[in-house]
């Protein structure tokens, strides 16, 4: 395509797969926001209702390789549209649901859906553009899509307060369509493909399980103490299926994921590490920073997404900087001084967080949104511009699968971590009160009150002493437990930030060999 493409189809494809990498990322960021609404709707609690994220993200993250093994096996175009009409089916019966298993079900199809669209979108992009092209290309695409999921809360927040809940998945159908239409105009036909093709199917489900397990294990931490059946037994299922799913690859003939690329090329294995702990900071402080601003600043839904605009500001203006960064240096410098960025985006939010004060965040929520574009921005180029053209879509697939299932994975370890400081600060404030214990009926009305005004904020003015007793050593828990998850993402971004400088190099040159930096 690269020696006959126009101008014009170069647009189309670039518009109609960011749309669609940028649709899949809105839907995950957005959600959070919604949540409160999906409770009074379906009268559930909140336990139930992280699982409306949760139930898209898993099979996302699971099943990204496997889309992207399709993509390489089957066609790439092929796949691509059977994704999009997946995701588009399902966002329907999510918006439209009229009971929560339902929208639950609608939620796992959507996610499915995404991992056949997702590792397609960089391959697709990849294979239109050429060389001299490419890095900026892909750039802008990840770039504009990191804006978009950026911009996920305030979208979700400001359709939630002005339509409903229901708006934020429907809205997914006329942006659909506009990726459809482009597509199937600029995108060419994949080419007939000759001989038996043979897909992995087993190596996906240990995949699958492996991602399922762990994530459902270290959710389960926010409901059953550390030691119960509950947490740990899904926890050794998803290592045992993780052992088995290694082995499983390393003998395929034709594996799902090829350990062997991640060997040969060091800058993939380092893009790779870096989507994972980048999607682990912004799904997991996707899910913190609603409940930091809901709860402990009293914010409505759409304030606290308007509240989220400067995380995205930086991507805006750094996103297509960053692309030409690359283009220039390669991507070991931009991922390493995003990482460092990001990890001291962790320390401000942590010194400043028990201020009680939006204004005190700010330098923190805009060191985030700068070191996280820099970091999003870099990491697809990086990836494609290591391996060889016929492996890119295996590729894709296992960088978005880090991202996705890094994500999950930092939706329940971030949380976990909260959740675990706030009951051990909260406990031992009440063991010093001199006051009466807490006992199950007290923590039963606590709970129904916090509960009860997840949607205006928590106004510990508004109760009585007796309650308020109670309420401010949960602030003040609260704001420990944020303070610790902030951290915990200052030392994720380290670890970034020293992968990036041992591992990644300059752009591999024609020999196919990443060049090492003078």
């Amino acid at each position: 395509m690269n020696g006959r493409a126009t101008a014009s189809s170069l647009r189309l494809v670039l518009v109609s797969m960011t749309l669609a990498n940028a649709m899949i990322l809105v839907d995950q960021t957005a959600v959070p926001l919604i949540l409160p609404d999906v409770m009074n709707t379906f009268r559930i609690g909140s336990a139930s209702a992280q699982w409306v994220l949760n139930a898209s993200l898993l099979p996302l993250a699971g099943l990204l390789v496997l889309g992207g093994r399709l993509g390489d096996l089957l066609g790439r175009r092929r796949i691509f549209l059977l994704g999009s009409a997946l995701f588009g089916g399902a966002s329907a019966v999510a918006g439209l649901a009229p009971a929560f298993w339902i929208l639950l079900v609608a939620r796992v199809v959507q996610g499915a859906g995404g991992a056949l669209m997702l590792p397609a979108t960089v391959a697709i992009i990849s294979s239109a553009y050429p060389p001299e092209g490419r890095g900026r290309a892909l750039g802008t695409m990840g770039g504009t899509a990191a804006i978009a999921g950026a911009l996920g809360p305030t979208i979700g927040g400001a359709l939630t307060s002005l339509i409903s809940w229901r708006a934020v998945l429907l809205i997914n159908l006329p942006l659909l369509l506009i990726v459809l239409w482009c597509a199937l105009r600029a995108v060419p036909a994949d080419p007939p493909r000759s001989g038996r093709v043979h897909v992995d199917l087993s190596g996906s489900l240990l995949l699958c399980v492996t991602l399922v397990g762990l994530v459902f294990g270290l959710s389960q931490t926010a409901v059953w103490p550390l030691t119960s059946p509950g947490v740990w037994v899904p926890v050794l299922v998803a290592m045992v299926a993780g052992g088995l799913f290694v082995r499983r690859e390393r003998r395929a003939h034709n594996p799902l994921m090829s350990f062997s690329l991640l060997r040969r090329h060091r800058n993939y294995l380092g893009a790779t590490v870096s989507q994972g702990l980048a999607g682990m900071a912004e799904m997991g402080l996707g899910l913190i920073f609603p409940l930091l601003l809901i709860l402990n600043l009293q914010m409505d839904p759409g304030l606290a997404g308007l509240a989220l605009i400067p995380t995205t500001l930086p991507m805006v203006l750094l996103a297509p900087l960053t692309g030409r960064w690359y283009d220039r240096s390669g991507g070991r410098a931009p991922m390493t001084c995003g990482f460092l960025i990001l990890a001291a985006s962790g320390m401000l939010l942590a010194a400043t967080v028990s201020l009680d004060s939006y204004l005190w965040l700010l330098p923190g929520l805009l060191a985030y949104g700068t070191g996280l574009a820099i970091v999003l921005t870099v990491n697809d180029p990086v990836t494609v511009d290591s391996i060889p053209d016929d492996d890119q879509g295996q590729a894709s697939g296992v960088s978005a699968t880090a991202e996705q299932g890094g994500g999950a994975l930092g939706i329940a370890v971030l949380y976990a971590v909260f959740h675990q400081v706030y009951l051990v600060k909260f406990y031992a404030a009440q063991d010093a009160a001199p006051g009466p214990d807490l006992d199950a009926e007290t923590l039963g009305k606590l709970k129904d009150i916090i509960i009860g005004d997840e949607q205006t904020g928590l106004k510990v003015s508004d109760f009585g002493a007796y309650v308020q007793s109670y309420l401010i050593p949960a602030r003040e828990a609260s704001n420990l437990g944020y303070a610790v998850t902030f951290l915990v993402v200052t030392a994720l971004a380290l670890v970034g930030a020293a992968s990036a400088w041992w591992l990644v190099r300059r752009p591999a040159g024609p020999a196919g060999i990443e060049a090492a930096d003078a």
